[in-house]
């Protein structure tokens, strides 16, 4: 399966994730779809809007840092490749200036081994931003490799 790193796990209602048995599947699953459908921000029925996925990106990866888990140091990096790739340069900065102020909140224990500085990894994705022609190439090489249509 191929997806972008913002998930959404089917919760109960206690909040804990949602597992729908083998043995039960066939009783359970319309209503594990059912309820997945009610509790995404995203639409399952349509596909969303460039929009709407990267202010989802934006949404939960601030969410993330309100609720002390780790840096969604991902998620801000694809919000932002993905927007570049796109040619959404509106939306690229916006998701620089949201990179920029969560990564000065992130505690540097929790931040990736390789993690130079806010200032370097903010650099880096700039640059890969201001050169969407690399991402477009990857992105069909994915789907050539993956054997998906674009």
């Amino acid at each position: 399966m191929i997806s972008l790193t913002l998930g959404h796990r089917l919760e109960r209602p206690s909040g804990q994730p949602e597992t729908v048995l083998f043995t039960r599947h066939e009783g359970e699953f319309q209503h594990a779809v059912d309820t997945l459908k009610a509790q995404s921000r995203l639409s399952l029925d349509a596909p969303p809007s460039l929009e709407e996925i990267v202010r989802e990106y934006h949404l939960s990866s601030s969410a993330r840092q309100g609720k002390g888990l780790p840096p969604a140091v991902l998620e801000m990096e694809d919000s932002v490749l993905i927007a570049a790739a796109a040619g959404r340069r509106d939306l690229v900065e916006d998701g620089l200036a949201i990179a920029a102020d969560l990564a000065g909140k992130w505690p540097k224990a929790s931040l990736p081994l390789a993690w130079i500085s806010a200032d370097a990894w903010l650099e880096d994705l700039r640059n890969k931003a201001d050169h969407p022609e690399v991402l477009v190439a990857t992105v069909s090489a994915q789907l050539a490799k993956h054997k998906l249509k674009g």
